[in-house]
């Protein structure tokens, strides 16, 4: 399957660049200077990127072409994610995003915000018919920006396979005028004792190796070789960058050799959404969570079913056996083909290893279905919910003060979960007051409450989480703050735009609600900056009189602040 998977995506890249005899089919989406500060399979938290985000010289505005001709398909308007983004479906069965813009085309724009009005929703998921918005190749279809979950200003570009909504690797259809000639840069490697009987130096844990580069190639820094025994992983530290390009970037392709033979390797040429939490298994989290660290495991766990890896059955671990020497090589490129090599050699060296017993009961297996229950809490996990067999850890502690329950400490927070696992927490001295305020929250080591969910029921509490740590009931019987930074003693301070700042420090902003004159009106929300704008609307709004606003917001557990004023436009 894997192998097929590839094949395809291999004929489909061909097609583009021979059958059609359309290297550049796909335009770039900016006209300015290409200069990249993320590109495709790039790690970020629980997911890879699936686009490469083009700077957009620091600011908002620029005009945004459609990269090939097609028809806008699709808007999608979000406080979070791509913000403000069009998707532009084109007759070769692709589809091309544009993310976090600042607003759409006059006409397209016009659209939006009827059907925003029709829906009463700030937030709106529109299919649009093909007849509807033409887009010539490289026809302005909107202006760039920094909305939804942008870090700062710039352009997300993606192209998707239409049928499947597979990501595809933009670089492998055009160059985009994005110059590159520098490799990938290494700058470790880190090797991984995977069973009881393995060491690595002599000792039963992972240990890193820094690299530095002699020549054309890499070499070990600080030793000659590295002493190993049993089954070994080996994962590796490194980015790639663009000419003259600061930012640290994802790498394409990285493969691992043994006594010259290729035992593991990936591409990232696609990626299915649905597959794509899998990269909490593709790197070393532990370091991930705690250091910010991004090791690239060159083996498969027995969990991780993304199919971007070639590898045998022996999923890219080594068995070091004792008195042998094993060559390694890792081989790491970008997709236009510069290389970065390093040789390296382990060398088998056997240490008695102390194995720790284990309960059987406390064993979670990665491909069957799993739970734990006490008399105050309970939690099932569906097959597939792990990567790997781990020892799973409890424990709790007393209830304290603004607590219904005790904090239940839920294994370690070091290893990840790749589907939603249910807890049940039996709520503790929860007066009927309450009973609608109350839900499960993640608590920190520093005892910060971060909102997970879950509703009442009888005297539990039930939710799903994504991440192990310590959880408990709590409750939330604060409002929502609104701040206004438009109106003040009931007067207008900008001539075009009434803004508020607005934010719940407990369970979180669930809804908003702005009305002008009785009517509903459209505040745009950046969740980012915890703002929500109107804009004035000309056509909506009758001008030259007074006018009341009232705006409601609510928290996740129904907490209501309403914010009232009158003003002069």
């Amino acid at each position: 399957f894997l192998f097929k998977r590839n094949i395809v995506t291999l004929l489909f890249v061909f097609y583009f660049f021979t059958v059609n005899g359309q290297l550049k089919y796909y335009a770039p989406p900016l006209k300015i200077p290409a200069s990249v500060s993320g590109n495709f399979g790039e790690l970020r938290p629980n997911h890879f990127h699936t686009g490469i985000d083009f700077r957009t010289q620091q600011r908002t505005g620029l005009p945004v072409y459609s990269s090939a001709d097609g028809y806008v398909s699709r808007i999608v308007i979000s406080p979070n994610g791509y913000g403000k983004a069009l998707y532009v479906e084109h007759s070769n069965n692709t589809t091309t995003l544009y993310g976090h813009l600042d607003r759409f085309r006059d006409d397209i724009e016009a659209y939006v915000k009827s059907e925003q009005y029709k829906r009463q929703s700030y937030t709106v998921d529109l299919a649009v018919s093909s007849g509807k918005f033409k887009a010539g190749r490289q026809e302005q279809i909107a202006y760039s920006g920094n909305t939804g979950g942008s870090a700062g200003p710039h352009l997300h570009f993606e192209i998707r396979d239409t049928e499947t909504q597979d990501a595809l690797n933009p670089l492998l259809m055009n160059n985009f005028n994005v110059k590159d000639k520098t490799p990938p840069r290494m700058l470790s490697i880190q090797v991984y004792p995977l069973s009881e009987k393995s060491n690595v130096e002599l000792a039963a844990r992972k240990k890193s190796f820094p690299v530095k580069l002699t020549g054309p190639a890499y070499q070990l820094s600080n030793v000659k070789t590295i002493r190993a025994f049993g089954e070994i992983g080996i994962a590796v530290k490194a980015n790639d960058y663009f000419d003259a390009d600061p930012s640290p970037c994802g790498i394409y392709n990285a493969q691992l050799y043994v006594n010259g033979e290729k035992i593991f390797s990936y591409s990232f040429s696609r990626i299915t959404f649905d597959q794509n939490r899998y990269l909490n298994s593709h790197v070393d989290y532990e370091d991930f969570i705690l250091r910010n660290s991004k090791y690239q495991k060159l083996w498969r766990d027995p969990g991780n079913r993304f199919y971007i890896y070639e590898t045998d059955k022996s999923r890219g671990i080594l068995q070091i056996d004792s008195g042998t020497v094993y060559k390694c090589e890792i081989v790491l490129s970008d997709v236009m083909g510069n290389k970065t090599k390093l040789a390296f050699t382990i060398t088998g060296k056997y240490v008695g290893m102390p194995v720790a017993p284990k309960k059987s009961d406390d064993l979670f297996n990665f491909d069957s279905k799993n739970k734990m229950t006490t008399d105050d809490f309970e939690l099932y996990a569906p097959n597939g919910a792990f990567y790997n067999d781990f020892p799973f850890t409890y424990s709790v502690t007393k209830r304290q003060t603004g607590f219904y329950s005790g904090i239940h400490r839920v294994h370690v927070n070091t290893t990840p979960i790749h589907k939603p696992v249910k807890i049940r927490i039996k709520t503790e001295g929860l007066p009927p007051s309450l009973f609608d305020k109350a839900y499960i929250a993640n608590v920190s080591p520093l005892g910060v409450k971060s909102y997970v969910g879950g509703k009442l029921s009888g005297d539990w509490i039930e939710t799903n989480i994504m991440q192990f740590g310590s959880y408990a009931v709590v409750c939330d019987t604060v409002l929502p703050e609104i701040t206004s930074l438009s109106i003040k003693n009931n007067v207008l301070t900008e001539p075009n735009r009434i803004r508020f700042r607005i934010s719940d420090s407990l369970s979180g902003i669930k809804s908003y609600r702005g009305m002008i004159d009785g009517k509903w009106a459209l505040f745009e929300y950046d969740q980012k900056f915890k703002m929500i704008v109107y804009y004035i609307d000309h056509e909506r709004l009758t001008l030259g009189k007074r006018h009341s606003l009232e705006l409601t917001v609510t928290d996740q557990v129904d907490n209501t602040a309403v914010y009232r004023a009158e003003f002069q436009k």
